[in-house]
């Protein structure tokens, strides 16, 4: 008796679901709006950019497949803590012929987000400079892949080599660090410098031009 009544219960029970996936699908979201129309720029963790577009009636859709070195690369550049530390908000009010405004928001893996709103006239600091530029340089990735780390290799940047991010800010290489990985950038149209990882450089700038 007892064993028919165990049978019948483990009948009736049901099965739990498997676990929903924790945490967002995407590391990071641009939405730019105009009076021309909007863009959306999507990173999704599965590996898939996605660029929307909507101007003059006309929508635009375009998906592409990322390496999984540069998802990885970009899901961990987007959660830096010196990007949550922008303000939330640094629009200006300024209205111009043209003129955009844009909303990105940022995703961990552990669910937190963070939104940061800006303006053409907002103004910069080298964080959000930098973010910016990263948010350009996925939208060339739908027109051109990126350059192999070989065209970054330190005897190709000697000091005094200019390199351009790909937000069209241009900057000169100070002095590279073999031993630590690491070349230092001196901003020519930016007022500061930084370090960057020389095995990152691709994912920020344009190759150096080639020497004679």
């Amino acid at each position: 008796m007892i064993s028919c009544l165990f049978l019948i219960l483990a009948a009736t029970t049901p099965t739990p679901a498997a676990a929903a996936a924790k945490g967002p699908t995407f590391c990071a979201e641009w939405v730019r709006q105009s009076s021309e129309g909007f863009d959306r720029l999507t990173l999704f963790r599965d590996r898939t950019l996605v660029w929307k577009t909507h101007r003059g009636g006309r929508e635009d859709l375009r998906r592409k497949t990322l390496e999984s070195g540069e998802l990885q690369y970009y899901c961990a550049f987007f959660a830096r803590s010196d990007f949550w530390s922008i303000p939330s908000d640094g629009r200006t009010g300024l209205a111009g012929e043209l003129s955009s405004e844009s909303s990105v928001t940022l995703a961990r893996e552990d669910g937190a987000r963070k939104t940061i709103r800006f303006d053409d006239f907002s103004p910069s600091t080298a964080s959000s400079s930098e973010l910016r530029a990263a948010l350009d340089g996925l939208k060339t990735l739908f027109v051109s892949s990126l350059a192999p780390a070989s065209r970054f290799s330190p005897e190709r940047l000697p000091p005094g080599t200019l390199l351009k991010r790909f937000d069209g800010r241009v900057f000169r290489v100070g002095r590279v660090e073999k031993e630590t990985g690491f070349v230092e950038l001196v901003g020519v149209t930016e007022p500061y410098g930084q370090f960057v990882r020389i095995d990152e450089l691709r994912y920020q700038f344009a190759a150096p031009e080639a020497g004679p």
